[in-house]
């Protein structure tokens, strides 16, 4: 987003600072005080929980995004058959800084200013490429492939530094977005780092060997854990 965006959203909201595990309200927009929220700093996610309890992760926020307004906009036909609706939540996984916005502002915001408008757009446009990424590697790759596009999706790269991950990225919450066990996350982590793929850098994870972490992806036949 634009700085010129952010700080005129900002300037809109209400500043709140929540520890981790905070879920944010989910609003409709028939509630009177429905808002959306600035990512301003942490991590969030859109979760939902199974029968068993067991959390289901679809996507990661990240600062600098703008996120709770789905419910906001879907509206669905006077005649569609009632179901019962997925329980979907946006929760914190870091301590984060999150500003709100009235929906009503931040609509009128986006119907006056075009250029704020193309924005929300491309956000809507990114957040269901991520899913559908994340849909895909799940469920037509290999535990190998989806892990290694997984770290390669969430790295953040510094100029003139390699891309690396965020600390916050436990092999246990790697294993939860993949939906398989920690001890397999470990596994696969360990022979990348034996590689010379991943390295150690105090305590972040340097992607050292970017362009053959990409190829691994495309033929892993060898690759042995």
């Amino acid at each position: 987003m634009g700085v010129d965006f952010w700080e005129l959203l900002k300037k809109k909201g209400t500043r709140l600072e929540v520890s981790k595990g905070y879920y944010l309200k989910m609003n409709t927009k028939e509630d009177l005080d429905a808002c959306i929220y600035l990512l301003d700093e942490g991590i969030c996610a859109l979760n939902s929980l199974t029968r068993k309890g067991d959390e289901n992760i679809y996507l990661y926020f990240h600062a600098k995004r703008l996120v709770g307004f789905n419910q906001l906009l879907v509206s669905r036909p006077q005649e569609a058959v009632l179901v019962p609706s997925v329980n979907i939540s946006i929760v914190t996984k870091t301590p984060c800084v999150l500003y709100q916005i009235n929906f009503d502002t931040f609509s009128h915001l986006i119907q006056t200013n075009r250029e704020l408008n193309l924005f929300f757009i491309q956000t809507l446009a990114d957040n269901y490429s991520e899913a559908l990424n994340h849909f895909h590697y799940i469920h037509e790759e290999t535990l190998v492939t989806a892990l290694c596009q997984l770290l390669l999706s969430v790295s953040r790269r510094e100029p003139g530094q390699k891309p690396a991950v965020p600390k916050f990225y436990t092999y246990e919450e790697l294993a939860r977005y993949l939906g398989c066990h920690p001890v397999t996350v470990s596994r696969i982590m360990a022979k990348l780092k034996q590689l010379g793929y991943l390295q150690k850098s105090g305590r972040e994870l340097v992607i050292a060997r970017e362009d053959d972490l990409i190829r691994l992806m495309d033929s892993e036949i060898n690759f042995k854990y």
